[in-house]
């Protein structure tokens, strides 16, 4: 649960989910395709000039992108890897940039 005034110590803080559209199809090694999709994502930190401080974490149990700190309208909806990233965690966001997919 968030903190009364949304600060909480070394959390991410407050995140929003982004969401990123593809047309193109997607074929799988089934034969199945899946014509049109969407990607939904959050990111915390900040990428570096290189590129090369990105992080994906991505779970198949949970499913879920929402890895780290709480939506600002719902502060009690603590991302399932928040004691792993943010500021000083092992995922430091201060050092990655960490991307968070289903």
């Amino acid at each position: 649960m968030a903190p009364e005034g949304n600060a909480v110590p070394r959390s991410v803080g407050a995140v929003k989910p982004q969401t990123m559209r593809f047309d193109q199809p997607l074929a799988f090694k089934s034969g199945a395709t899946l014509d049109a999709y969407d990607l939904v994502y959050e990111t915390y930190g900040k990428l570096n000039a290189a590129r090369s401080n990105a992080v994906l974490v991505c779970h198949a149990l949970n499913a879920a992108h929402h890895v780290a700190g709480y939506y600002a309208d719902q502060p009690d909806s603590i991302g399932w890897w928040d004691n792993m990233i943010g500021p000083g965690k092992p995922l430091d966001t201060e050092k990655f940039f960490v991307v968070g997919s289903a």
